[in-house]
Order: C-alpha cells, then structure tokens, then sequence
C-alpha cells in the first residue's frame, strides 16, 4: 500500500504562552511528528515537553468533534454544531431583551491569549451588544500586573533587557519550569540555557521563593520565605536600599514622586522583625537588597504564585518600585524593540522616549461597576473572583447568561463551591472546548473547539516581551472538521444570527459578511510593523532588524512622573508592620490549627488546567501531589503515597502526599487547576488520578483584595493530618 506523503510545516506551539516554534510532519491530515525549529533565530530549535505532544492533544480520541445539547434528563445528546449556534443565539437574544445587556457574560481562560483574534472579536461582541460583563483569567491569576501600572506609572521605552543585564530578582516564579516573563526579567526562550550563560558571564541571580526551585538552585541567593510573607520581607530590603543611599538618586530626583513617602512607610520594616515574618535569615536580607542595589543593569519581576496571595496587589507594586528606585529602565540612545512589538492592537506603535508615561490611577474605579464589594473593571475586564457572586445575586444585572471559552471554571477560579452552585443556576452556558471537562459537564451546550494548528495565527500574546523585533505568522497545519469552531469563531458566527455589527480595529464586520481567518487576523491588528503579506509570505520566523528603534531624548515638556506611593500603598504596609500576620480578615482562621500555608507551583507538563488530560504529559505529576518537607511528613506519620487531608477555613481536600526537601517546613505547595466537579455532582475525584482543586480551599467571602476582588488563592493557611481510611 502506498504511504501517504509527509508534508514539513514550520509553526510555533500555543499549547502554552512561550510560542516556541515548532516543525510539524503532516500525512493524510495526521501529526506523525513534532520537533523544534532548529533554524529558528531566537529558539534555535528549543521546545517544551508541551509543544512536543501537539499531536497527542489535536489526535485524543476523547476529543469532541460534535455539538453537544443538555436533555431535560440531565444527558447530552448529539446535535450539529449549526443547530446549537442558531439555537444560543435565538435564546440569548430573549434574555438580553427581558434582563439588558448585563445579563449576557463572557469569561475568556488561558486558550484565548493563545488565538490572536479571539479578545478583538469577543470584546467586539460585548460592545455590540452592549454588555460590559466581560472576564478573563488575568484578573485571578496576576491582576496585580493590571493595577500597578495605572498606580505607579510606566517607561515609555520599556524595561532593560535580559541581555545585557547583570542581576535579577526572581519573587516567586519558576522561570525555568514556566518559562515565562515580564519586564525583563529571566527569558523564556530555553531559560535554563540561557540562566547558565548568563551566570557563566558573572550575572546575579536573586531568588525569593518558599521552594528550592529549579531556577533557585542557580540563584546566588535563595531567600526560602514562608509563603504569603514577601511584602514583609521586600519592605525590609526596600528599607536597606533607601536606608543606605543605594537607589539611582538622579533617575528618582528626575522621574520619581513619592520616595520619601515609601521610605517613611518602610521605617519600621527592621530586619529582626523582617526576618522572623519571612522565615529567613536579616543578614540574607541584607546582602539580598544591595546585590540587587549594586547590580548594575537588570530588573525585578514576580510570577503567579505572591500575586494570588495576602496582599498581591501591594506585592507587585512593591517589586516595580524596585526597578523605579533602581531606574531599571532604556535610556536615550539605546537601541530596543518598540515597546508594543511587532503587533499592536490600537493605536500605531509610537517611537519610544526616555520619560515616564502618567499614572492613570481613575481608570481602577471608571470601569463598568461589579454589584459586589465594591469593585470595578478594570480595562475592561470585569474581576472573575466576582462573578460567581453576580450569577447568584438576584436583581437587576444579574449575569444569567455565561459563555466558558478557553477556560475551565470550576477547577480554575477561586471558591469552587459557590462557583459550581453559580454555574448550576444559569439560564444558558455555553461552553466551547476540545474536552468534556467539569465546566463542560455543567453547560447547557458545548461547543466543539478548533485547536491550534487548524488555524492561522500570530503569537501575539508575547510580542511585546521578546528584545528581538521577531515575528512568526503561521497557516493552518490540519484541516479542520467542519462542526469545529475557533474562539473568535464562536462570537462571529453568533454576531451573524443576532444580526450584530462587530467594530474591530481594522473595520467593522457587518452580519453578512464572510471573512477568512487571514482576514480576520488583519482586521484585528491593522497596524502591524510588517505588513500581513510579507509575514505570510516568511517561512517561519523572522527577527526584522530594521524594526529596531533607538530610545529619544525626553519631551522638553515631560513632566510625568512615577507615583511610588499613591493612595493605599502606605496605610497597607503599616497594616501589615502592626498585624500579626496575613490572615486577620480571613473569617475562621485559627493560628494554633491551619498550622500551614499551601503554595501553588508550576509544572512542566500542563498550563494550568490544559494538557493534564494527556497521559503521556503526566508521566511524573501523575496528579497534583501535596509536595511537602519530609519531617513535615514524620510529624504526620506519613510516608510517600499515603493520602493527606489537607482543611482551610472554606473547604478540604484529599491529596497524595509526596515527600520533597526543597519546599520549606511549614508548606504544602500544589499545582492549581487539576481534580473535577466535588461530590455527587459529578465523578468521585480519584486522588490518585485526577487530583483535586485548590479552588476548593479558598472563600470568596473574606480577605479579599480590595481592588481586584481577589480571594486568597495561594499561601493560604491550611491544616495536615494523615487521612483516615474506613
């Protein structure tokens, strides 16, 4: 029998934010093979484990290929996908005209920051229909980075690049497992690679982590804090910095209002003190502080794990205020990628300038009001710790209509128990997946999702942080089966029945109008540095050395200025100075009984909840394990294997305990986002296989932020005991 031919396609993975660019054989519409660009000018041929089982994850036979419809009984019957959209779209349309706009929700999960046309087109629906109840997954898992830059200010050139940096400040994030970065801070292009040369040149590597973590172990200095204390602990060195005269005087006294205001705030963060609450050593809080001071070039950045926890908000800012004080920023004449890169979304990319572009601190309360605690959007995006709370709240406004993209609620958002109850009372879900997950299980209809290599694209969602102009589009590798639907595609063809014009920033798309997807990519982003020709015209990707730009001078009229300390920052470092710890507000906690803190982690083989479904990415994070110290264990009379009851104040779960020495005493760290629907609502969670959701241990109801609504989702204080099995 005659072999059908393989055909090589050069693309890049979006099974996770990284991008790497990938070579992928083709035969007969079938994956046979995955490997890294070798000829890529960035990645060099680098990949994750994730990226190399693209094909186990676009060939699962547990894949869904059909509409699915709830019955009166509860079962889901077969039913074309066509069917299902003109049926949403009919009884969506009833609920706005009975209940307003409001009453129609979108949450946009991680999947959705791997579609480049996905947030333009939903985000296009909401206008059109009016409705500002748009949420995605950025407002619990790092809303801090969304908040700081409206309070502090940003540099219109952008951060100092990896590079040519002599020192980072790691706070909390595993760069070489998650390969993942923000302002500068450790590449994600092959990250333990690169931290490895870049220690071989003499870089300083600062780690503040409650874990001795694969990057930790490369760090000069590994501060292991207990988990929920890294304000406390970054208050002391910011106190050691401005106690000792280490910041860039002439970057503060130019560029910088607020200073003194921080410096007084910090007074009281004594090192004694600093050291007893963090659980380190003063002296490595010291030597900490000016290693970093003294560095030279380099930045500080913080990952998800300090954002979810007491005080994220204030946690992030205060790890920017160390590269404000610092001046951590491009200076005039060096030469950078234009700080939107290649891509941008809006307005056309503008020259960078050494100055500060203003705070924008009304945009925290301008945004569309939440029914509940007080909270606002925030550039648009509504805050999701909230919106459980809206589904439930009865009156006007009330979300009752909700479409799940690219995202599984029930193990991913915070307080599982009233989020399963939330999504249980809905008048119409619809959920778009590849799986029939435990968000799927609760939905009115599930929407067969197009993965993606059966689709063209651009990675988008990390332009920005690349140093290089480097750019890759890619066509679709596999031809789509025609019931499957992408995540803009979902909300165009619905704009078409309802009869919705969608405004993208390219033109309008008007209800009969047939795009392609190349089409649709150039209406999403119109002002592109290299035109959409010539990127699909690229065998792969290209670094476009003409695109590079050279910092200019200030504006003679700059008078913009970084705000260090605005309004909250300084009564929230005091609060913590005189409390005893992180936990007052949190309705039951007991000191003497949640004796520990559960710390989330990262792992290699899953992006939260996607790709635990795949056996052969689980091949040693079987489930999510309960990590924790192994005299931590002997206190419990507890060994490898054996199952643990890990209780907060909101919730318990049953976990795998699995001994490890690099977590510190006193913590259980655990990946979020695994397990399934709790109880009798759906399949009993095998702890040896399906794990369990830290959701379940967080309350919505106290110690939230103030800002962003965000519940305790990490750090959280927790009792251990050995599980006792009848």
């Amino acid at each position: 029998m005659t072999q059908p031919p393989t055909v090589t396609h050069r693309t890049f993975c979006r099974f996770c934010h990284a991008a790497c660019p990938m070579e992928v054989d083709v035969a007969d519409n079938h994956i046979v093979a995955v490997r890294g660009d070798s000829n890529d000018p960035l990645f060099g041929g680098y990949t994750c484990i994730k990226g190399r089982h693209l094909g186990d994850q676009h060939h699962n036979p547990d894949r869904l290929k059909t509409a699915l419809k709830r019955t009166a009984d509860g079962t889901f019957m077969q039913i074309p996908t066509a069917q299902a959209l003109d049926e949403i779209a009919e009884q969506l349309m009833t609920l706005i005209n009975q209940h307003g706009p409001r009453s129609m929700a979108s949450y946009c999960g991680t999947a959705t920051f791997q579609n480049a046309a996905a947030q333009p087109v939903i985000r296009a629906f909401h206008r059109a229909t009016e409705s500002p109840s748009f949420y995605t997954s950025i407002t619990i898992d790092q809303p801090g980075k969304l908040v700081t830059p409206l309070r502090l200010g940003t540099w219109a050139a952008g951060m100092q690049g990896w590079s040519t940096s002599d020192v980072s400040l790691v706070v909390g994030s595993n760069v070489v497992v998650s390969m993942f970065s923000q302002a500068g801070g450790p590449t994600f292009i092959n990250p333990l690679a690169a931290l490895k040369q870049a220690k071989k040149r003499g870089h300083k590597l600062i780690v503040i982590d409650p874990r001795r973590t694969e990057t930790a172990v490369l760090a000069d200095i590994h501060l292991q804090i207990t988990p929920g204390e890294d304000p406390a602990l970054l208050g002391a060195m910011i106190k050691v910095i401005l106690d000792e005269g280490r910041n860039d005087v002439e970057f503060c006294d130019r560029w910088v209002d607020g200073l003194d205001r921080l410096h007084d705030a910090v007074a009281d963060f004594d090192l004694e003190w600093a050291a007893a609450r963090a659980g380190v050593a003063a002296d490595d809080i010291v030597t900490a502080a000016r290693m970093f001071a003294d560095g030279g070039r380099g930045t500080a950045m913080c990952g998800t794990g300090p954002n979810m926890a007491p005080h994220g908000t204030l946690l992030e800012h205060l790890v920017q205020s160390f590269n404000v004080i610092g001046g951590r920023y491009a200076r005039e004449g060096e030469s950078v990628q234009c700080p939107t890169g290649v891509l941008s979304l809006g307005e056309k990319p503008r020259p960078p300038k050494a100055q500060v572009n203003a705070p924008r601190p009304e945009m925290l309360t301008n945004g569309a009001a939440a029914r509940v605690k007080g909270l606002h959007s925030i550039l648009g995006q509504g805050p999701t710790a909230a919106l459980a709370d809206e589904i439930l709240l009865p009156g006007e406004g009330q979300v009752r209509a909700l479409f799940t993209v690219g995202g599984n609620p029930v193990v991913a958002w915070p307080d599982q128990t009233t989020v399963v109850r939330a999504l249980e009372s809905l008048d119409l879900h619809v959920v778009l997946d590849i799986m029939m997950s435990a968000t799927a299980r609760l939905a009115d209809y599930v929407i067969p999702s197009k993965l993606s290599l059966e689709r063209p694209d651009v990675p988008t969602n990390i332009d920005r942080w690349f140093e290089d102009p480097y750019v890759m589009y890619t066509d679709a590798v596999l031809e789509a089966d025609d019931e499957l639907v992408d995540e803009a595609g979902l909300f165009i063809e619905l704009a078409k029945r309802m009869g919705l014009t969608l405004d993208l920033p390219g033109g309008a798309v008007s209800p009969g109008e047939d795009l392609s997807p190349n089409e649709l990519l150039e209406r999403s982003y119109p002002h592109v540095r290299v035109p959409w020709a010539q990127m699909r015209a690229q065998n792969g990707a290209v670094v476009h050395e003409d695109l590079r730009m050279t910092v200019l001078a200030p504006d003679d009229d700059a008078t913009s200025r970084f705000q260090l300390t605005p309004d909250g920052v300084a009564d929230e470092l005091r609060t913590i100075r005189s409390s005893t710890n992180s936990y007052e507000t949190l309705d039951g906690f007991d000191p003497a009984l949640h004796t520990h803190r559960m710390a989330s982690r990262r792992l290699k083989g899953v992006l939260n909840s996607t790709g635990r479904e795949l056996e052969v990415l689980r091949t040693k994070e079987k489930t999510s394990y309960a990590h924790v110290h192994p005299l931590d264990l002997a206190l419990w009379n507890a060994v490898d294997g054996d199952l643990l009851d890990v209780t907060s104040t909101r919730g318990s779960l049953r976990v795998v305990a699995k001994s490890a020495p690099d977590v510190k005493q006193g913590t259980v760290s655990m990946a979020h986002a695994w397990g399934d629907l709790p109880g009798d609502r759906g399949p009993a969670s095998d702890p040896y296989t399906l794990g369990d959701t830290t959701g379940r241990l967080t309350d919505n109801g106290s110690a939230y932020d103030p800002i962003t609504g965000l519940p305790l989702m990490s750090a959280i204080p927790v009792s251990i005991r050995k599980a006792v099995l009848l």
